[in-house]
């Protein structure tokens, strides 16, 4: 089957999909293919034109949208249209017949389809790496979880007594280290100790977002959630918060929250580790 053929049928159902009332016209003029082009004569009046790998020649009146794919439209003097959409022809219009909507032409050059499929390729890349990260995280945060289940109910104490506290000391936190990594990025000597200390910081909200899950498992999961196993839980809460990361805007805004959150049980725990060390001492 060739490519251009490919195209029309692929792009035929998606707009059967997106304009479904086109299909569903009370009288719908519609042709696939041959050699003599779809004709509404003058004086007849339908709903809808729909032509695929023909030609569409309108004299009459077509009250809703004519659409062609893999063809030319012809409008005659006597023609009077709303909307007319051509993908891969042209739209020859020698009277100017007036179209209140608009003429809409899409031309599938060879140099079209090309960047057409190297952006669908790139669209199709950016999602299996998202869906690999996705999955990676899940894998990750449900084993760490798992593990240092016993290990994280200081942070847990943290977040429930004052969360707002604990995501300002984060935020801050953060600002503070990338700004040094930046300046320490300037110089040759200190892009080494930049990326040891973008490692360390990496780890320490990882580390503190375990908290932060439990936290949100408590609080906004069923408490039934309690009831599986530890493994199943972690999971379970795990696959709520990565897929809520994968939501458009709210995601990144999540996970902005998470990632200052998590900072901050680890920047809190460090010091308070500190302080009891030096209390010892």
């Amino acid at each position: 089957m060739k490519a251009q053929y490919k195209i029309s049928i692929l792009l035929m159902i998606i707009l059967v999909l997106l304009f479904p009332g086109l299909a569903l016209a009370d009288e719908l003029s519609s042709q696939f293919g041959g050699n003599t082009p779809l004709v509404v004569p003058a004086g007849h009046t339908v709903e809808s034109v729909f032509a695929v790998s023909t030609d569409a020649h309108i004299a009459g009146s077509v009250k809703d949208v004519v659409l062609v794919i893999n063809g030319d439209v012809y409008l005659e003097p006597t023609a009077q249209t709303d909307l007319v959409i051509d993908l891969g022809g042209q739209v020859i219009n020698p009277s100017n017949i007036p179209v209140p909507t608009g003429v809409f032409r899409l031309t599938f050059t060879p140099k079209f389809t090309n960047e057409l499929m190297i952006g669908g390729a790139m669209i199709l890349c950016l999602w299996l790496v998202r869906l690999i990260l996705s999955v990676f995280a899940i894998v990750l945060f449900t084993g760490l979880g798992y593990l240092l289940r016993n290990r994280i109910q200081q942070g847990v104490t943290l977040l429930a007594a004052s969360p707002i506290k604990i995501l300002s000391i984060g935020a801050a936190a953060s600002l503070i280290i990338l700004g040094l990594i930046l300046i320490l990025s300037l110089t040759v000597i200190g892009i080494p100790v930049a990326m040891l200390i973008a490692l360390i910081a990496t780890i320490a909200a990882l580390l503190g977002m375990l908290p932060l899950l439990e936290y949100m498992g408590q609080h906004l999961l069923s408490t039934r959630l309690f009831e599986y196993p530890a493994l199943s839980r972690w999971f379970l809460t795990v696959l709520v918060f990565v897929s809520v990361l994968n939501l458009p805007l709210m995601g990144l805004m999540v996970l902005l929250g998470a990632i200052f959150t998590g900072m901050g049980v680890s920047t809190v725990s460090c010091w308070a580790y500190y302080k009891e060390r030096k209390h010892r001492l």
